[in-house]
């Protein structure tokens, strides 16, 4: 018996958060002009992102919400060819307004992804890249298996999956129990699925995928940038190096497995 005061539990298969419940443009608009720790948390981990992108590859970034990570990525990577799609209207039609307006004529296109098939509408083998930066965490296991085994079909012989999403084993969950005291986010009815490093892993592969990197970021540099951004950007490079899988987000890279 489930009482009032447990965590929802999703056992329908077709469980995902509505992200038309949130203004467009939200999450785009904390990382250009949020608190400090905002933007350095969402600038960081979408460069960590970036950085695994070679110039001349093509990207979809799958759950694009209203374009943050490609708007990182076409100030990084100029001239990448990419594609964003979301299940979210709203966030897709901001999304292509602030595109049209800072990088008119950059070879980005967004697209809106039906629920209901979570088919994607390209060809086989015809990105070098699919990104998903915590998305999979938001739908239930079956959707998220569903959602990957169409990165799969798309991706090229050679290419890879860039996958973020909160690290149970790390101080994550403490942060929500922060973040929903102080703000209106309630992670405890968006996040879906949760990870652990060894269950994420373990994921990739069931959908396919042998994970060739994994590696984690944010234990304490995000909540030192309203002292120092330069002593935060500091920490960050040093966690990186010495953290040892306690930061609050994992990094996932892997390529197809062939069966």
């Amino acid at each position: 018996m489930i009482g009032p005061a447990m965590l929802p539990i999703h056992t329908v298969r077709a469980s995902a958060f509505n992200y038309d419940e949130i203004p467009a443009g939200y999450y785009h608009q904390a990382m250009l002009s949020g608190g400090k720790t905002q933007r350095f948390w969402h600038r960081e981990k979408f460069k960590e992102v970036t950085r695994r992108i070679q110039p001349g590859e093509r990207v979809l970034d799958f759950g694009c919400g209203p374009g943050s990570f490609l708007h990182i990525l076409s100030e990084e990577k100029p001239g990448v060819q990419a594609v964003g799609i979301d299940i979210a209207g709203g966030q897709i039609e901001y999304a292509q307004k602030f595109f049209r307006e800072k990088f008119p004529g950059a070879p980005v296109q967004f697209r809106t992804l039906s629920l209901e098939s979570f088919e994607l509408p390209f060809e086989d083998a015809s990105f070098d890249v699919v990104t998903s930066i915590e998305v999979i965490e938001h739908i239930h296991p079956f959707l998220a298996a569903k959602a990957l085994a169409e990165a799969r079909r798309v991706l090229k012989p050679n290419g890879r999956l860039i996958v973020t999403t909160p690290n149970y084993r790390s101080l994550w969950p403490l942060i929500e129990l922060v973040l929903e005291r102080f703000s209106p986010v309630k992670y405890h009815e968006q996040h879906i699925s949760k990870f652990t490093p060894n269950a994420f892993a373990k994921f990739l592969e069931i959908c396919g995928f042998q994970v060739t990197r994994l590696n984690t970021i944010f234990i304490f540099a995000p909540f030192l940038a309203p002292l120092s951004p330069a002593l935060a950007g500091l920490v960050f490079r040093a966690e990186k190096a010495i953290g040892r899988g306690m930061g609050s987000l994992l990094v996932g890279e892997a390529r197809k497995l062939e069966w």
